[in-house]
């Protein structure tokens, strides 16, 4: 337990120093994670009494994980916590009639008729009313009917909106600058890439987006706003709410001069920080610029692996590095790729999902499998050639039907022990259990490769 104790509080330590503004003055810093998790750390200029006082704290997220709050007071006379409460027993109308169960009330009617007497019950379809004080008569309303009803007051306990209340010693009145972080659920990033492919299919036009999904149950306006990209070990899913969907957006429109995220690795974790504040609302997805346009020299490659899929498939492959126009950290997302048609159209052609890449690591991009390029792979023979040794021989036909010609990458997996012994083709041994062949089929042409496998148990 204290091991978890110790992993959860460095977590925070390093979260707490991402969110840290240049100067300390009132305002809302927000650091969102990848998964389902964010830091706020909200900074406001309140009056504090002497002695033992209350002090409430509101606009705080409804999915505010209460034993992570910190307070602190950053400016002004010291004041020190002795309790604190998470109040969110917020006030709806079943909520408050069920505090006026046995309280007289007042109920008016579509047509504006007033019935006034001791609430009995209530449920989604009626309220039922004494008004004869346990005499009768009992009236059953059908809530359909009921205009408004009248309450004397807030019932005792209700709040209107998610409260921090806490219980303060100070030993002055007066002002001060105060300094809350909590952590919260319900509220993630992802990133998404929109890539448009040159006729030659060498090189993509590459920009990538920033989408927040804020459900936490706050806003906040005009914040300093830091997103987290890695894997962040949590002990446990403390959060009240389900994990929320990703939901699919396509590119918009360039604007001039968008505000820019900022790089800077952060513990092991990469951190990017936005140059201009941003309001995240409530219940609003939201989409940054996350870098603008950038030319990325790309290969296509086709390739047959029978393991994988009986087509051949269609990859984008390059290297996130400067050379080839990246060379950034790139967060987890989705890749949409389009190409332009005779006419100059955008079309769709593909997409993939991305892991966390750090720069220079090679990337591959599946984005469909090809129409006109066909493979049928053959076991041939297989012979016993003793009690532990067997040989088998195979035969993959490629088959081109485009209007030119093609280079098609062929790909076997052999297990255990074992030796290529004929081949009509070069191949490359990439892995213990990888081999690959590269074989050029001519347009409208068919490629034949034989090859003899021994196994050895």
């Amino acid at each position: 337990m204290r091991r978890c104790q110790v992993i959860f509080v460095a977590v925070l330590v390093v979260a707490i120093a991402a969110v840290s503004q240049a100067a300390d003055e009132p305002g809302v810093s927000i650091t969102i994670y990848n998964r389902d998790l964010a830091l706020v750390k909200d900074v406001r200029e309140m009056d504090i009494e002497s002695g033992v006082s209350e002090l409430r704290f509101d606009d705080v997220a409804a999915r505010i994980d209460p034993t992570s709050v910190h307070f602190k007071v950053l400016a002004g006379h010291p004041a020190s916590v002795w309790e604190q409460n998470y109040r969110f027993d917020l006030a709806s109308s079943s909520k408050i009639l069920e505090k006026y169960l046995e309280t007289e009330i007042d109920v008016v009617g579509e047509d504006a008729d007033l019935f006034t007497g001791r609430l009995v019950s209530f449920d989604g379809s009626s309220i039922v009313l004494d008004q004869g004080r346990g005499a009768g008569p009992i009236l059953s309303l059908n809530r359909e009917k009921v205009s408004y009803i009248r309450f004397p007051t807030l019932p005792s306990g209700l709040i209107s909106k998610p409260t921090l209340v806490w219980k303060l010693g100070a030993d002055e009145d007066g002002d001060r600058l105060v300094e809350v972080t909590y952590m919260t659920s319900s509220i993630n990033w992802h990133a998404e890439y929109v890539g448009v492919i040159d006729a030659e299919d060498s090189n993509i036009d590459l920009a990538a987006w920033v989408s927040i999904d804020n459900r936490s149950g706050a806003s906040y306006e005009d914040a300093q706003l830091d997103l987290v990209a890695g894997d962040v070990h949590r002990t446990q899913d403390w959060g009240r709410g389900d994990m929320v969907q990703e939901a699919d957006y396509m590119a918009l429109a360039k604007g001039a001069a968008p505000p820019s995220f900022q790089e800077e690795s952060l513990f092991e974790y990469h951190l990017y920080k936005l140059d201009t504040p941003a309001t995240v609302a409530d219940r609003e997805i939201k989409q940054l610029t996350f870098f603008p346009s950038t030319d990325v020299a790309v290969e296509k490659v086709l390739e047959f692996d029978h393991h994988r899929s009986g087509d051949v498939r269609v990859l984008l492959e390059f290297k996130n590095s400067e050379e080839a126009g990246l060379g950034i950290p790139l967060p987890a997302g989705k890749v949409r790729m389009y190409k332009a048609d005779s006419v100059g159209a955008l079309q769709f052609i593909g997409e993939d999902r991305i892991n966390h890449t750090s720069r220079d690591e090679d990337m591959s991009l599946y984005m469909g499998n090809a129409f006109d390029v066909a493979a049928e792979r053959k076991t041939l023979d297989s012979r016993r050639i003793t009690d532990r040794v067997r040989e088998e021989d195979y035969e993959v036909s490629l088959r081109n039907h485009k209007g030119e010609d093609v280079v098609i990458r062929l790909v076997d997996h052999p297990r255990g022990f074992w030796t290529i012994t004929r081949t009509t083709h070069d191949f490359e041994k990439k892995e213990a259990y990888r081999i690959e062949f590269s074989v050029p089929v001519e347009r409208d042409g068919e490629a034949i490769v034989r090859y003899t496998v021994r196994y050895e148990y």
